[in-house]
Order: C-alpha cells, then sequence, then structure tokens
C-alpha cells in the first residue's frame, strides 16, 4: 500500500549514467565540513513509530527506511530527487535485451562493520536470504529466477519475467540492496540486536531504548569516510503530531515528519518546510463483477461516482496549502502520468445522469472499508463518503483500527464493495504490482482487462524509456475509462528542520535520508 525527473527515466541509461558518476563520486575525498556549529556532531530525528524491523530483509519502506539505511548502504542510492546514484555499486547495466538480466559491478575496497570483506560471493548471499526471508518488500523486486556472483566484483541478477525497473528494486527505499554480512544473514536473529552492513553508522540495542529511541554512531570502516557528517544519529519515536511540533520548535528534534494542521504555526516559528508528494488517496471500487453492490458492474456507475468529487474543495478543507486534488492514479512527476489529460473532472450533474441512465437515479447503498492508522480520526474518508451522497450512494462505513494486516485483510475479504486507501508508486509498473495485479490485497475479484494487461506486458520488455511511458500512459488512460480505482486527494508529505542542510525530496523520492554514498549529497547541520 505503499512514489520517483523521475527515477524510471534513468533506468537504461545504466551504464553510462552511473560510470560517469561514479567518476565523480570517487574524486570526492573531501566534502563540506559538517557544520561549523557546537553539537553538530549529533544528528537527532523524529520518526512516527517503531521499525517494522532492523533486520533489512523484514523491514518495510517509505520513511521507516531509516532505521535500516543509517546502517546498511545499498547496491544503488536513490537521491531526494530521485535519481540513481553509486554506491556498493559503481555501475550498473542489462545484459542482452528484453530487461531479463541486470548485472551489477561493486565497489572495491568495502568493509562490513563486522570487518568481513564485501565481494560478490557475500551479496549474492544477502539477496538470496532477501528473497527466502519473504518480508513485506518481496513483492517489488520483480519475478527473479536467479542471483550469481560473476568473479569477485559482478552480480547478476535473471529475471522469469521482464523487469524494468532492476535498478530501483536494488535501491534504499525497496530494502533489497542493502547488503547484510554473511555473519548477520547466518544469524538473522542478531541483526534485531547488533547491525551487519556497510552503512556510515552502526546500531547496537544497548544503545536503544525499545520503541523509544534509537541510536546509529559513526562506523569506523566505513568506505566514504567525508560522506560522515555527524558522530551520532539519533531517531526518537514521537507520533502525535503536536509532539512532534513542540519537539522541533524546541530543539529536542532537528528533523521531523510535519503535518498540514501543524504547518503554519511551525513555519511562523522559523521552521524549514520541505513539502514532497507521496500518496494518493483514492477510493478503490474493489466490487467490480458487481457481487456485493450490483450497480458497480455498470462501467456508467462507476463513470458517476469519478464525477462526484469536488476535488479542489476537498483539497483545501483537508490540507489547506498543502493539499491538492487527484485525478489520475498516478501523481505528476511518476511515469505513466499523463501530462496532457487533465483525467477526472467534477461535474455532479453528469454524474446524475449516468446514475440514472444505469438506472440507479435513486442511488444505493454499499459496505466500504477505510482505517484510521492512516486517516486519522477518518477525516479524509468522512469527505469522500459524504460526496457520495451527492448522488444517492449511501455508505456503511467500516473503519479498521487495529492494524494494517488487519485493514489488509479485510480489502482482501470480499466482504466490502470499495476501500478507502492512499495509492502510491513511483510508475505505472509499481502501481500494478502493488493494487491491479492478480493476487493482491486491492484487487480481490482478481479482475482483469485486456486493454491494461496487452500494454502492461509489452512495457515490461520495452527497449527505451520513451516507449515504456507511452504504453504505461496507455494505462493510465483505460484505468480512467474503467474508473476501478476513483483518485481524490493528494496530500503533501510535509517535513519540518531546523538548521539542517541538504534535505531533498521529490515525487521521486519523498523520503529524505541524512546518510548518503556522496558528501555533497549527506546532511549538514548548523546556522
Amino acid at each position: 500500500m505503499i512514489r520517483f525527473p523521475s527515477v524510471p527515466h534513468a533506468r537504461l541509461k545504466l551504464a553510462a549514467t552511473a560510470a560517469v558518476a561514479a567518476v565523480a563520486l570517487s574524486a570526492c575525498g573531501g566534502g563540506p565540513p559538517s557544520s561549523t556549529s557546537a553539537g553538530s556532531d549529533k544528528l537527532t530525528i523524529q520518526f512516527t513509530g517503531p521499525p517494522v524491523s532492523l533486520n533489512p530483509a523484514l523491514a518495510s519502506t517509505g520513511g521507516s527506511v531509516v532505521f535500516t539505511a543509517l546502517a546498511y548502504d545499498p547496491l544503488i542510492y536513490q537521491a531526494g530527487d530521485g535519481k540513481l546514484v553509486p554506491d556498493l555499486a559503481t555501475s550498473w547495466q542489462y545484459v542482452g535485451t528484453g530487461n531479463m538480466v541486470f548485472e551489477v559491478t561493486l565497489r572495491d575496497g568495502v568493509k562490513f562493520s563486522d570487518g568481513t570483506p564485501m565481494d560478490a560471493n557475500a551479496v549474492v548471499g544477502s539477496l538470496k536470504y532477501f528473497l527466502s526471508a519473504k518480508g513485506p518488500m518481496i513483492s517489488h523486486l520483480g519475478k527473479i529466477a536467479s542471483i550469481d556472483a560473476d568473479g569477485t566484483n559482478k552480480v547478476r541478477i535473471t529475471y522469469s519475467e521482464a523487469n524494468p525497473d532492476a535498478a530501483l528494486s536494488l535501491t534504499q527505499y525497496n530494502e533489497f540492496g542493502l547488503v547484510i554480512s554473511p555473519k548477520g544473514v547466518a544469524d538473522p536473529a542478531s541483526l534485531l540486536k547488533k547491525s551487519a552492513g556497510t552503512g556510515a553508522y552502526t546500531f547496537d540495542s544497548a544503545d536503544a531504548v525499545t520503541n523509544s529511541s534509537y541510536t546509529y554512531k559513526k562506523n569506523p570502516s566505513y568506505w566514504q569516510p567525508s560522506a560522515q557528517k555527524f558522530q551520532t544519529v539519533n531517531v526518537k519515536v514521537i507520533g502525535d503530531p503536536n509532539a512532534v511540533l513542540s519537539a522541533i520548535t524546541t530543539g529536542q528534534v532537528d528533523f521531523a515528519g510535519g503535518a498540514a494542521d501543524t504547518a503554519a504555526s511551525a513555519k511562523s516559528q522559523g521552521i524549514s518546510i520541505t513539502p514532497a508528494p507521496y500518496f494518493n488517496w483514492s477510493l478503490n471500487l474493489l466490487d467490480r463483477d458487481g457481487s456485493i453492490a450490483k450497480p458497480l458492474a455498470d462501467v456508467r456507475v462507476r463513470q458517476a461516482i469519478a464525477l462526484a468529487f469536488d476535488r479542489s474543495s476537498l483539497a483545501t478543507a483537508l490540507g489547506g496549502d498543502y493539499g491538492k486534488p487527484s485525478t489520475q492514479d498516478l501523481l505528476p512527476g511518476t511515469d505513466g502520468y499523463m501530462t496532457n489529460d487533465p483525467g477526472h473532472g467534477y461535474d455532479l450533474n453528469r454524474a446524475k445522469q449516468l446514475m440514472a441512465d444505469a438506472g440507479y437515479a435513486d442511488g444505493f447503498s454499499m459496505p466500504v472499508i477505510t482505517t484510521s492508522i492512516l486517516d486519522k480520526n477518518t477525516t479524509i474518508s468522512q469527505a469522500i463518503t459524504q460526496a457520495l451522497g451527492a448522488i444517492g450512494i449511501k455508505v456503511d462505513l467500516h473503519v479498521e483500527s487495529t492494524g494494517m494486516s488487519q485493514y489488509s485483510s479485510g480489502v482482501a475479504s470480499k466482504k466490502y464493495a470499495a476501500s478507502i486507501y492512499p495509492t502510491a508508486g513511483t510508475d505505472m509498473m509499481q502501481f500494478y504490482q502493488q493494487d491491479l495485479a492478480k493476487g493482491v490485497p486491492q484487487n480481490p475479484e482478481n479482475s482483469s482487462d485486456p486493454q491494461l494487461e496487452d500494454p502492461y506486458q509489452k512495457a515490461l520488455a520495452a527497449p527505451t524509456d520513451a516507449e515504456r511511458t507511452n504504453l504505461y500512459q496507455q494505462m493510465s488512460k483505460r484505468l480512467q475509462d474503467l474508473a476501478w480505482i476513483v483518485p481524490i486527494y493528494q496530500p503533501q508529505t510535509l517535513w519540518y528542520s531546523k538548521n539542517v542542510h541538504n534535505v531533498a525530496a521529490s515525487a521521486g523520492n519523498p523520503n529524505p535520508l541524512p546518510a548518503a554514498p556522496d558528501p555533497a549529497l549527506a546532511w549538514t547541520l548548523g546556522g
């Protein structure tokens, strides 16, 4: 359930771009000083909850990746602007045609924090362990047939189905590329107590207070010492938005995740705000065959629903200056967004006429599931259900508050005609795999459409970015016509910082990180 110009456009410029960047990176012996202010040896950042896991193979994505990426460098680093940067891999490329075989060349002289040298066999072992662990990010990796070492410094991944996003899968945000040492792979339980990566910092549970505070210390054997800007990085768990505001304004933390309803206060107190698009709140019409709510089997009803939302007014009411209307299933800046198509509009009269044409002028009732874990106080969900009332649709809203796994189970249970949730994805491939593919919770009826499947399969093996983007846009247009998933509201993810430099976020990568392999990208702290 869980966005990246855009990361996908970097995919096939792989070898040349990576090689040039690698030369520049290897030449960076210094970089800017970490700070000139007192106390800059320590960076304190906030996250909304404890880590899903401190083991990369069992961890998740989004902002929570900070808990693993501080201690584990990825093969390929994804910068704040969404571009791909050499890290443990100095270059990468597809071998042959069809996006079926992907090869990375490893950096020489890198050691794990436990002293073990990193080589191709170690990387292969880490990647294979990740697959066997079957963690939450497993569906983001493509269909992998084999992983093999080619000598001591090359690793090849062979896919059973074309994968145009191989490079992206090896970044920190998919966790797969975060390389674990052979000792850590042999004893996965130890990773919850002590990190075993090649990252700029190391973690030891002796320095942590579970569910409250996690401290990372400078790794003395890090391969790029000029990129280590702090002696320690402390991650504090603070969930309440008002408590976060207090922490950032009083100096308890240097960086934090903000909220639309505290942004004005933060700005007035001199806090820097970095916005980035991320979630795309949508109404997923799950019951496309009408087995729960018969009217949803009629495309006219689904199109009527798509026309029933005054998205601009909703965005202003829900997000103020940091809310935007969403009219397409992908957000601007992602691969597959239709730049020359306005997407779903607002036309209440047309919506009512479509309902009447389909035989439902008086409306109908349908059960809908949402989650208060992502939609605090169900503010967004209530706004969506209220708008549906304008065309006579009565919603029986079930709010799942116990956990995201329970919500996903509810979505997949075939008890609900629709779900309210935020989609996300860096391109159409990721959106498809997370929300449209057969077998995923958000497609409980395994709905399929030839006019989606055909361009999708062609896009996987497309030889150029331009061809792939065109195919993705065809899929976006077809999704608009089908109105299976109705996009409504795009909140901006807000990041608060105080005297922190080099914080960058974008549609390509909305989750900034303090650590980077390039000293010019690593955060610094100072007045």
